[in-house]
């Protein structure tokens, strides 16, 4: 490993510089937080300050290359969280064994070059003790679509860089996938739509050279998130939870008595419950207007759901009329009720800043996207991991899976 910028060849500095070219403002100023990079007048003048400081010795190399690694990490990504069917599946490792047995393998960034890249290489391993997190940057061959100044398009080769962070505490491996302007395919495989196309190709490097694990399908996410919209479209006022009761007692077995007398088809266990719950439904629903929910702190809010293959779609918040807590309730219940929710939208508030996210379950793994164009610090993509990994932990100590009917919106009798 080289260990001064001085030393490395023309090709080599090149390399970097085709790197360095893709550090934003937020990355760049790390550099100058720690090191005292002059800012420049503009990305490029800042660039530049760079390279003159690694010059002049001022930016150390080694940890120059570890945020150069780094430098789309904290991007707009597409996260991509596994689970491994065996429960001890990092029991035979810890954050520094992990470390150290790729410390020694890695291909360093100033040899990686997009025209001779022919095969997914390891370019750094990091760890964070105090998050109990062990990060791997892979550099992978890939190709852009890039339209010239004619107007004609030309493909080019390309450096693709996923993260890959291994999380002792959640027991996760997350793959963080770096949304990439024109990116037509990684490794050879052809990206169609969305990046999901080719996050195997990364996850599969990662399983066959770093570490060997069998995934796991998250069930637990489904009921997490119907636990979330729970919370989030719940009331919190002990007055309607006491009407509901008394309601339910005192007036629903005679209320159900008339409509059997009125029509004795309904005299079926699965209309009669249908008929509770909508009558129960209605009726928190206008004490919910008479006397209002109670807001209390909640770890999401909600601002999207989407069902049924994403034709039937809600979105809370959203311009216009604005609907009643309550309304936008009823319509996420008979989501929940009558279609499998596909991608529900959750905010996550931190530092007075809100951060929108998509989360979708599928296969073998559960995505977090986030839903806006704006660069994310790994902080906050953390807390939002751990904040959902409280919900499984909640939802798994509570419930064996068996279907959304069980802690599904409005399902329970008590809250319906």
């Amino acid at each position: 490993m080289i260990e001064n910028y001085n030393d490395l060849s023309d090709l080599q500095r090149s390399n970097v510089e085709y790197f360095l070219a893709r550090a934003d403002s937020n990355r760049l100023n790390i550099l100058h937080d720690k090191f005292n990079v002059i800012r420049g007048r503009n990305h490029i003048n800042y660039r530049e300050n760079v390279v003159r400081d690694l010059m002049i010795g001022q930016v150390p190399f080694s940890p120059f290359l570890t945020w150069l690694c780094h430098v789309e990490l904290e991007g707009n990504d597409s996260l991509f969280i596994y689970e491994a069917e065996e429960e001890d599946f990092l029991n035979e490792h810890t954050i520094d064994s992990l470390y150290e047995s790729q410390i020694n393998n890695l291909t360093p960034l100033y040899n990686i070059n997009p025209d001779q890249l022919k095969k997914i290489e390891l370019v750094d391993v990091s760890k964070i003790p105090e998050k109990e997190q062990v990060i791997f940057t892979i550099a992978a061959p890939s190709q852009i679509q890039v339209k010239k100044l004619d107007g004609q398009i030309e493909l080019r080769n390309h450096v693709y860089l996923a993260y890959i962070v291994v999380d002792f505490k959640i027991k996760s491996v997350i793959l963080f996938m770096h949304p990439t302007a024109g990116l037509t395919s990684i490794y050879g495989e052809s990206k169609k739509r969305e990046i999901d196309d080719v996050t195997w190709i990364i996850l599969h490097y990662f399983r066959e050279n770093i570490l060997e694990f069998t995934l796991k399908e998250p069930e637990w996410i489904v009921n997490a998130l119907a636990k979330i919209s729970e919370e989030y479209f719940y009331h919190n006022n002990p007055i309607i939870e006491e009407k509901i009761e008394n309601f339910s007692e005192k007036f629903m077995p005679d209320i159900i008595k008339m409509l059997k007398e009125f029509d004795p088809h309904m005299d079926r266990e699965d209309s009669l419950l249908r008929l509770k719950r909508g009558i129960e439904g209605i009726y928190e629903s206008e004490m919910i207007v008479i006397h209002k929910r109670i807001e209390r702190e909640i770890s999401f809010r909600i601002f999207l759901q989407q069902s049924d293959r994403g034709l039937t779609q809600f979105r809370a918040n959203t311009r216009g009329k604005a609907l009643s807590h309550a309304e936008a309730a009823d319509i996420i219940r008979l989501m929940w009720e009558h279609g499998e929710v596909l991608n529900v939208g959750i905010i996550h508030a931190e530092n007075q800043k809100e951060y929108p996210y998509i989360i979708k379950k599928l296969e073998k793994y559960y995505s977090l996207k986030k839903y806006t164009t704006s660069g994310t610090e790994k902080e906050v993509v953390d807390n939002v991991l751990r904040k959902l990994n409280k919900y499984k932990e909640e939802v798994e100590s509570i419930y064996s899976f068996s279907g959304i009917e069980e802690i599904g919106l409005g399902i329970d009798d008590s809250q319906a």
